[in-house]
């Protein structure tokens, strides 16, 4: 099942900014502009995780983060808060909620899906390095590129065979016509001529 994300943000160009960052992360992206709509929300959307940005319409996005800390069914959920290139932030408030982080605009996209990703998925990577693959893999590997390889230049050589006998074919009809032509046109002038 899919992971869902709340993002929230004043700013329209932020929320269209990491809904396409996060287009192929295969999470679902729930955006709004309005604190208030965030926390009435919450509850059908069940997230994962929230992306929210400091100024909010309504209520703000402090307000927000403190709600969803004080819930007994969301307070284990990452909250991460963004914050505008030229906004204040009061650390003291700030400090009072529980976060995993504070990103300021402007902002790496990338940085901020693989923030998430990380806080959601966690360390799932393999647990050692793969193994080098062995002579007989590699061997095998080169075969099977070498086939596909070799019957992409015989169709492609067929096809420039056909190309060329198309042409071919085509100038010897046209030189047919034209000799025929030239022969009609001789015996047109002169009439004396019998076969």
């Amino acid at each position: 099942m899919a992971y869902k994300i709340i993002i929230a943000d004043q700013s329209r160009s932020v929320l269209e900014v990491l809904h396409l960052a996060f287009l192929g992360s295969g999470y679902d992206i729930y955006t709004f502009m309005n604190g208030e709509e965030v926390i009435k929300s919450i509850p059908h959307i069940e997230p994962d995780a929230f992306l929210i940005g400091i100024s909010l319409k309504e209520k703000g996005g402090l307000e927000v983060g403190k709600y969803i800390k004080e819930s007994k069914d969301y307070k284990d959920l990452p909250v991460i808060f963004l914050v505008g290139a030229f906004r204040e932030l009061d650390e003291e408030k700030i400090s009072k909620i529980p976060h995993q982080g504070v990103i300021r605009e402007p902002f790496d996209s990338g940085e901020v899906v693989g923030k998430v990703k990380n806080l959601l998925e966690g360390d799932k990577g393999l647990d050692t390095l793969p193994e080098d693959p062995s002579y007989n893999e590699i061997e095998e590997i080169e075969r099977i590129f070498q086939k596909r390889l070799d019957a992409v230049k015989k169709n492609i050589d067929s096809r420039i065979r056909d190309a060329v006998r198309k042409e071919i074919y085509e100038a010897v009809n046209e030189l047919e016509k034209r000799v025929k032509a030239g022969i009609l046109g001789e015996i047109k002038k002169n009439k004396d001529y019998k076969l």
